[in-house]
Formats: C-alpha cells, structure tokens, sequence
C-alpha cells in the first residue's frame, strides 16, 4: 500500500554538528528561512527552515556523531547526498557562494538548449544542485 500524503511535498533533516555554518550556508547564502526550532533535552536541538513548501530541519545531536559525511562529490558514496533547488538566479547563487568560499564542484553548465544547472556544496557533505529552465516560448 502507497502512503497517503497529508501535504504534498517532502520535508528534509540534516545531521549537523555546526549550526552557525549550516545556517550561514542554508539561511543567509541559499535564503532559507527560519521558521521555527525545537529543543529535545538529552536528544537534540532542531532548526526548522523553510524553502518554497518543503521544511528543511537541521538537527544539532545531544551526542556528536560517530561519523561524519563524506563531504567530495555527490556520488562518492551511496545515500541521499544532495538537494536540487530549481532558481532563476542560478550565476548570482554560484558568485555569492564562490565568494563566502563554499566549494563549487560543478560549475555551472548548460545541460541542454536552455537548462543550466551547477552544484554548491555546503561543506557538511550535502550538495545543492542549482536548476535554471528558462520558459519555453
């Protein structure tokens, strides 16, 4: 049986061990916005963000993880390793990153006639990759 979905988008959380440096990349570079937190004494502290209608949740652990993300290319390892942000301001994101001095692993690039894509990675082992589709006449 499929899961009914109550709201149609997906919400996101992140392990992270730095939360100024994931909300320097998340909220001040890509414009997340914070829209709420929740402390779990003992279990972890929770900052919630909100891009378009998905909620994504940076979660700071009571305890510092045993291991920490890969943080090369995208496909270095198996898992969920990126998020694609779909933008109309794709050169401006890449320039504001390059100069804050986040990596930019792929450049960005047409994919074909009227696709551009790059990726940002937010030096925690998370890759953004950064969509522009101009409309089609």
């Amino acid at each position: 049986m499929a899961v009914q979905l109550s709201k149609p988008q997906i919400d996101v959380g992140m392990i992270a061990t730095d939360i100024e440096h994931a909300l320097r990349f998340y909220r001040d570079l890509l414009g997340f916005v914070e829209v709420g937190e929740v402390d779990l004494p003992g279990i972890c502290h929770i900052r919630r963000l909100q891009c378009g209608e998905t909620i994504f949740r940076i979660v700071v652990p009571a305890a510092v993880p045993d291991q920490r993300a890969h943080t090369g290319a995208y496909d270095a390892e198996t898992g969920l390793r990126y998020l694609t942000l779909t933008v109309t301001n794709l050169a401006e994101i890449v320039a504001s990153a390059q100069a804050a001095g986040y990596p930019v692993p792929f450049p960005p690039k047409e994919l074909r006639p009227g696709v551009m894509s790059a990726q940002i990675a937010d030096g925690q082992g998370v890759t953004v990759e950064l969509m522009q589709i101009e409309p089609q006449p």
